[in-house]
């Protein structure tokens, strides 16, 4: 069965609840929520994912370590605990997640969440969702904002891996 999204209007008031086919097609006229979760540990490192080869979108790319779609009826800090839970493993809690900002993107019809998230795993101790993740890395901040700006990374408008080098110093 196909993934479900709730859809709302681009000031966030629910709409109903659309096909995620419908919700990717060119004009669906609705916005849906993913969520994107940063994750940094507390020795100032961030981690990224490198997206697996099968993804369709950026495969091979580095990208944040964790993204995905808000299910209907699902609020998105669930969906950030279902995410990171399913993509690296990690167990965290709602009250974990801190809420960061919301990006409208009209090309993609998306409210985008952004949160972060702190966690002292070590790559070894994540399990990683293979048909979504090849490999996670810490980085330090300025090896992460060389990476952020290269060819490496899922393209990303530039305002928005701006804003995020700025959070993320």
């Amino acid at each position: 069965m196909e993934e479900l999204f709730d859809t709302f209007d681009i000031d966030g008031n629910f709409l109903g609840v659309e096909t995620k086919s419908f919700c990717h097609s060119e004009n669906p006229n609705c916005f849906h929520k993913p969520v994107w979760i940063w994750i940094k540990n507390h020795k100032g490192e961030i981690l990224v994912q490198k997206r697996a080869m099968t993804k369709k979108k950026s495969p091979g790319k580095w990208d944040m370590p964790s993204a995905g779609h808000v299910d209907a009826g699902e609020t998105c800090l669930q969906g950030c605990v279902r995410e990171t839970k399913e993509e690296l493993g990690i167990d965290a809690k709602e009250e974990d997640f801190i809420f960061l900002k919301q990006f409208v993107n009209t090309k993609g019809w998306e409210l985008v969440q952004v949160y972060l998230l702190y966690s002292d795993l070590t790559e070894d101790e994540m399990t990683l969702q293979k048909e979504e993740v090849e490999c996670v890395k810490w980085l330090s901040y300025d090896d992460f904002i060389k990476l952020l700006y290269s060819d490496e990374f899922c393209n990303h408008d530039k305002s928005y891996k701006d804003w995020v080098a700025e959070i993320l110093k």
